[in-house]
């Protein structure tokens, strides 16, 4: 009887609302398991499965509160009625609700390039309506289950509560059925709802704990502050979220400083600046070698040299050319931008036949193939020179895209005024080349110009790989094409099969190339995804190839599962290029070729594309290994110092044993 009363008692304490959005998060389950762009683990699953239900409850609630108030304002006093009125002002209530919803999702029409606002109505309009059915779902069954006590005078507690978190389940089990026909490959359904059942546990509850806050101090406020009793409410929310708010930002910091710290730190493989006296750092380098950072110091160290070049394609060469300018180089824009034109007079740049501008990454990479396809189809006649905006992982820099983007108007600048002073006749050609945010900052260098920019910067040709979504120069060009690029010299591609399929008119007028692969969520992720359905997952021309037929878009769910596919979209492996997600390696060496005009024969090519897997995997090795041997080396002089013995004595008696000097700090007695 005990447990029974139990069950009764908290059955009954489970306001509409909280039913209303147990419904609605149960059947959400079913559409986290619609594929996205890439495939995902168990552990992706139930992330994109508990972080988006967790999502939907808190909706449903809010939403069927709002409901249930206006409910309270058109008939006060319902809530102290009998059963049957409460149920049908309840029902009247979502019924209206629905109406309203679709009406409003309905009329709010899907125009191309609208604004948010519009968008985010329109979705609401959704949302309103849904979470209608579901409250008039759940308003049936409760009181077709408490008619059914009256009339057989038994109790059925938490019967009304499984039947609609039953309805839920046939909602969600019918569409992963469905998936699954038509997904083979999907990840599995138990397992995945075991573990999202775990993250909806996490996220309940720390927003349980939010809203613990928030209630605590409303009550003391209540009661110690009476003069802000009207207000204790907001007050307690706004002290709840602040809490939560300084958290985050702490916990951001602490993120941004760990980034940051990683992409200063010299690696061993790194530690000594490099050999040819034609890069920063080197010989007849103006900057700094520490001030390069750790992408800086790598991209140095790894121009080719003439000998390399040659043994690849039986052509004479010359030492390429490779500026760097660190984030800590200078400590203003404008100081870095005069380091990079002292650094390219120094070096010779502007003698050579073709300057590379790149925008790095947000750590500051420059990928390494783009510079040694330049490298070896030029013979090392060439430069390619890029500055560091930021040393974090580019979904942490998001923040310094205007520095990015300020630093390359003013480097494209100073370029032109320099390349203006040499005849025509001996000018270096200027091309362009970004990847990633590297894109976004080096293309939104020239927003609202299209490729008018271009032609004034004398830039011509360009190639920008993984575009992401959020580039307002490739969004006013891909919504407005006409005016942004009216000699049709643009174009976007996602391999080498869909550039040849253009044609060789249309080939002939291209000069600036948006390599974006279909699968890759770097290039589609944007904030709007949470209530704007995008044109990739639109059934029409514009729908990505990557997006399985049975997918489709859902408010906040679509948002959750592509960042799901972000965190695997750089899987990549050393020396296996690979052309899928944002590893765009397999590509760019063709793409390279075409987009700046550059010739080699097919057999010099297929031992360029060998002897790049192979340079690639051997970096990688000499990294590991070095950073290995340094740990190693670290946990040997620890534990000789912690016997009181020499480093030096020891290692004696092991002569193929070679260890930095750095690395052997004598001990103290």
């Amino acid at each position: 009887m005990e447990i029974r009363d139990t069950l009764r008692k908290a059955a009954r304490s489970r306001t509409l609302a909280e039913r209303t959005a147990t419904v609605s998060a149960t059947a959400m389950v079913g559409a986290t398991f619609m594929p996205g762009l890439l495939r995902r683990k168990p552990i992706d699953q139930a992330i994109a499965t508990g972080v988006s239900t967790t999502i939907a409850y808190g909706i449903a609630n809010f939403t069927q509160s709002y409901i249930n108030s206006i409910a309270a304002k058109l008939a006060p006093g319902h809530d102290k009625s009998s059963t049957d009125v409460r149920k049908y002002v309840s029902a009247i209530a979502n019924t209206s609700a629905i109406v309203c919803g679709v009406a409003v999702s309905q009329g709010v029409r899907p125009v191309r390039g609208e604004p948010i606002k519009r968008a985010a109505l329109r979705t609401g309009g959704s949302i309103v309506a849904a979470t209608g059915v579901s409250g008039l779902a759940v308003t049936f069954i409760q009181g077709g289950v408490e008619a059914y006590e009256r009339k057989s005078h038994r109790q059925l507690p938490a019967v009304a509560g499984l039947l609609t978190v039953g309805a839920g389940a046939v909602i969600a089990g019918t569409q992963i059925v469905r998936i699954k026909k038509q997904q083979p490959d999907a990840p599995p359904v138990v397992a995945s709802l075991a573990q999202g059942a775990g993250v909806a546990v996490g996220v309940t509850v720390a927003t349980h704990g939010v809203s613990f806050v928030s209630h605590t101090v409303a009550n003391v406020i209540r009661e110690h502050v009476t003069g802000l009793s009207a207000f204790a409410e907001p007050i307690g929310h706004a002290t709840a979220l602040g809490l939560l708010g300084v958290g985050v930002w702490a916990g951001l910091e602490g993120i941004y400083r760990q980034a940051e710290q990683g992409g200063t730190v010299i690696e061993q493989a790194y530690s000594e600046p490099p050999e040819s006296s034609l890069v920063s750092g080197g010989g007849k380098s103006g900057i700094d070698w520490n001030s390069l950072s750790r992408e800086g110091r790598r991209f140095v160290n790894m121009v080719l040299t003439p000998e390399e070049i040659t043994a690849v394609t039986g052509q004479p060469a010359v030492d390429p050319i490779r500026a760097f300018v660190g984030l800590d180089s200078g400590p203003t824009v404008d100081s870095r931008v005069a380091m990079a034109m002292d650094e390219l007079e120094r070096l010779g740049a502007f003698e050579r036949s073709i300057i590379c501008v790149t925008s790095p990454t947000g750590t500051g990479y420059i990928n390494y193939v783009l510079a040694e396809t330049l490298e070896f189809a030029t013979g090392g006649d060439c430069v390619t020179v890029g500055m560091q905006y930021s040393v974090r992982p580019s979904f942490l820099s998001l923040d310094r895209v205007a520095l990015g983007r300020e630093q390359n108007r003013a480097l494209l600048t100073a370029i032109y005024g320099r390349l203006m002073g040499i005849p025509k006749s001996k000018r270096p050609k200027v091309v362009l080349f970004g990847e990633s945010l590297g894109a976004h900052t080096l293309q939104d260098a020239f927003m609202h110009e299209g490729t008018a920019g271009f032609k004034r910067s004398k830039v011509s040709s360009a190639l920008f790989v993984g575009t992401p979504a959020e580039s307002k120069w490739a969004d006013q060009w891909r919504l407005n094409p006409e005016v942004r690029d009216p000699d049709n010299e643009v174009v976007e591609v996602a391999n080498i099969q869909e550039y040849e399929a253009l044609g060789m008119k249309a080939r002939d007028k291209i000069k600036y190339i948006l390599l974006s692969h279909h699968d890759d969520p770097i290039t589609k992720f944007e904030p709007q995804l949470i209530v704007q359905e995008p044109g990739w997952m639109q059934h029409g021309p514009e729908r990505s190839p990557a997006i399985p037929p049975v997918t489709k878009w859902y408010p906040f769910t679509s948002f959750v599962s592509t960042i799901v596919d972000m965190k695997n979209a750089m899987d990549v492996k050393p020396g296996r290029f690979e052309g899928w997600g944002h590893d765009y390696r397999l590509d760019i060496p063709r793409f390279t070729l075409l987009a700046y005009g550059l010739e080699m024969p097919d057999d010099a090519y297929e031992r360029m594309y060998r002897a790049l897997e192979a340079r690639e995997l051997k970096w990688a090795e000499n990294r590991l290994v070095s950073e290995q041997i340094a740990q190693a080396q670290e946990a040997i002089n620890r534990q000789l110092s912690s016997w009181q013995v020499e480093p030096r004595e020891v290692l004696a008696a092991f002569p193929s044993v070679k260890l930095p000097k750095s690395e052997l700090v004598p001990v103290q007695g």
